[in-house]
């Protein structure tokens, strides 16, 4: 069988009604209860990339990315600060990188929802 004859399209249906707790750790919470959910809902085959939903209620945390992660802000708006200072106001449309290594504060004005795709260094485990 040739490389090619192994490809094949993955697909996932999105998840309706309340995603699985994905708790913050409490250490890095720095003002409210930002209770997160999510569920990562696609992986390529080595697992290095991951797809999925995620949401937060309103709430500030710490955030230092060990992946590459892209957004898309599909309700709700949060505001990003980088260590150093800039911030970003993402609302519903917006779309985002965030770098590895990237150290950010989230403060989530109104409960976010976000599409997003990781890539990670190492397989994702679920």
């Amino acid at each position: 069988m040739s490389p090619l004859e192994a490809v094949k399209l993955i697909t996932a249906t999105t998840p309706t009604g309340p995603l699985p707790d994905m708790p913050i750790d409490p250490e890095l919470i720095t003002a409210g209860q930002p209770i997160a959910r999510g569920a990562v809902v696609n992986q390529s085959a080595d697992k290095t990339l991951s797809s999925g939903l995620w949401t937060c209620e309103p709430g500030q945390f710490d955030w230092t990315y060990t992946w590459d992660e892209f957004v898309h802000i599909l309700e709700g708006e949060v505001i990003i600060t980088e260590e150093g200072g800039q911030s970003y106001t993402l609302g519903p449309g917006n779309i985002a990188h965030f770098p590895i290594g990237l150290k950010a504060h989230w403060q989530v004005i109104k409960t976010v929802r976000k599409f997003f795709v990781l890539k990670t260094l190492e397989p994702l485990e679920l």
